[in-house]
């Protein structure tokens, strides 16, 4: 497949004047790191087939377990606990990417916790914890910072929930939400891509693959596209980037 990126960002221009077809979105990754598949129930403690409710009450139990203030002088080896089980959580907090992990063994990042509404509702949740004991967020960027920025946030946890305007509650804190770290929500990204296919791939139909950050989607382009029509993958980025947003792909017919 040759495929090269068109633009990015926003979506305007030829977007809003050709035919657009949304494509469904299937992922395939190497699942290994050092020959070993994560195992990510492994990580949160919970079985395959536990519930979404049964993981999301054994990722807080965790996340309060591994809390640096929580374990005085092992500081560095419960943050790296830390770290791990909101990686497992982003992925299998989420149905798609959970999907997608038991199919193929997907690995994820640290990052993939602020994929999707759910998974951020849970970490959220975690630090309204935090603030609840008077636990500090501080240790936060040096797990989440890098990521975060390079989704073009900038971010401070340690400035998260301080006293200020709006009364303070136990330890100090207000009430915490995500809305204080990103400032507001992120606008959908949309992403652009270039695919050439034949007259008769154009004519009956076909498959490609398209891999972008080390995730692979598979591109199912309809019959009867011409040069110009746009194949929409909807909510692509949620995979590919960690972030609301499609996938415009613009058809030419060689």
């Amino acid at each position: 497949m040759e495929c090269r990126l068109y633009q990015s960002r926003t979506d305007k221009g030829y977007a809003s004047r050709v035919p657009t077809t949304t494509s469904s979105v299937r992922l395939r990754h190497d699942a290994t790191i050092s020959g070993v598949t994560k195992n990510y129930y492994e990580v949160l403690g919970v079985k395959r087939s536990a519930s979404d409710a049964d993981i999301k009450k054994a990722y807080r139990r965790l996340a309060m377990k591994y809390h640096p203030d929580r374990n005085p002088g092992k500081e560095k080896e419960a943050t790296e606990h830390f770290k791990e089980i909101n990686e497992a959580y982003g992925i299998l907090g989420d149905a798609e990417k959970r999907q997608q992990y038991d199919r193929f063994g997907t690995v994820g990042n640290v990052g993939d916790i602020f994929g999707s509404n759910n998974t951020r509702a849970g970490f959220e949740g975690v630090i309204r914890d935090f603030s609840g004991l008077g636990l500090g967020f501080d240790f936060l960027d040096n797990i989440f910072g890098e990521a975060l920025r390079g989704k073009g946030y900038k971010v401070s946890f340690g400035n998260l929930g301080q006293t200020g305007g709006g009364g303070a509650r136990r330890g100090g804190r207000r009430g915490v939400n995500l809305e204080d770290l990103f400032g507001g929500t992120q606008p959908p990204r949309t992403i652009r891509y270039e695919l050439n296919v034949t007259a008769e791939e154009a004519e009956k139909g076909t498959q490609k693959g398209l891999t972008r950050n080390g995730r692979r989607l598979e591109v199912k382009v309809p019959p009867g596209v011409k040069t110009g029509s746009t194949v929409r993958l909807r909510d692509a980025c949620t995979v590919t980037d960690g972030c609301r947003g499609d996938i415009l792909i613009r058809i030419k017919v060689n």
